[in-house]
């Protein structure tokens, strides 16, 4: 118990020296550490929250498919990650974990494809079907119990930053979703598949017109996003515990994002990331027992003022 205690140190939000009750304990105001840790965390949720939202966008966008299984993809990133680190090191298993991933979302999307063009709740349905079979295979596989991942050595501990004492790890998860983000975002604006995939987004009988195989886009598009769950998962697992349940604590976060951010739009989903996580770190500090439902209340906020989100287009979602 020592043992496992001391693993999860280094994933605390903060360390202060001179830190005493919270603020939803106490009922003081937090201070300017407590309040600038509390930011700092909260920005690091949506990164991550963006990486995994991107993954569900552009599957919505160019399948018209709700893909409630996105989530489930990304626990088994996870929990390939907890296997496959011990054996091959963290970054070979950040590069492998994610590949077997999206073999997955191939099979998936064999299925999958039946519901194209139809209603959406058939996709829908669909989807939230293989999720539930997908955990129960976890379940079957490493058990129902939670497991606990550390930190890679080279980013376990904290860090100061001033008075401010931070985790290493956190910071390192936040560099590392800058750069997928990044990544996608230029595979998608400078090479000619994302071209494609962009315009399949928008009006997939155009491609067709244009001889391009809307079959194989679509098979790769679902693929790549499934692997970019799987990213999420791997790089996930240290802050979150592993549980069986774990894909279905994070597909409703990146719906809200998706909805938030618009349909269809890049840096849509990445606003919405940032806005859901920033929103659910301050109101951790200042009122704990609502923070999973704030970013509920963000989402009908925005809907109420733009109904297609802050940049979305007319999607399936109307």
């Amino acid at each position: 118990m020592a043992q496992r205690t001391a693993n999860l140190l280094p994933y605390a939000a903060t360390y202060n020296k001179d830190r005493t009750q919270s603020h939803g304990r106490s009922g003081r105001m937090p201070s300017f550490i407590e309040f600038a840790t509390h930011i700092m965390n909260g920005l690091v949720l949506g990164l991550l929250y963006a990486v995994i939202a991107l993954g569900f966008m552009l599957v919505l966008g160019v399948m018209q498919v709700i893909n409630f299984s996105h989530g489930m993809l990304l626990a088994w990133g996870a929990y390939f990650a907890f296997t496959l680190r011990p054996m091959i090191g963290f970054f070979p298993a950040l590069v492998v974990s994610p590949i077997l991933v999206g073999f997955i979302g191939l099979i998936l999307e064999f299925a999958v494809r039946r519901s194209y063009g139809k209603d959406p709740l058939f996709g829908l349905l669909l989807t939230l079907g293989a999720a539930m079979a997908l955990e129960q295979i976890i379940r079957m596989i490493w058990g129902a119990a939670g497991y606990t991942i550390a930190a890679p050595k080279f980013v376990a501990g904290p860090m100061m930053f001033g008075s401010i004492i931070y985790s290493k790890y956190r910071l390192f998860l936040a560099g590392l979703a800058i750069l997928l983000i990044l990544l996608t975002w230029l595979f998608l604006e400078k090479t000619p598949y994302g071209a494609m995939i962009k315009a399949g987004a928008f009006d997939s009988e155009m491609v067709m017109a244009l001889g391009i195989d809307i079959k194989k886009l679509r098979t790769f598009v679902f693929g790549l996003c499934s692997a970019l769950a799987g990213v999420a998962g791997v790089i996930a697992a240290p802050l979150w515990s592993l549980k069986p349940t774990m894909g279905a604590d994070a597909i409703m976060p990146a719906f809200v994002v998706v909805v938030i951010g618009g349909v269809g739009s890049f840096w849509g989903a990445v606003i919405g990331g940032l806005m859901v996580g920033l929103v659910t770190g301050i109101s951790v500090m200042f009122m704990p027992k609502i923070s999973q439902i704030v970013m509920y209340v963000l989402m009908a906020v925005i809907i109420l003022i733009r109904p297609r989100g802050l940049m979305g287009e007319k999607s399936i979602l109307e």
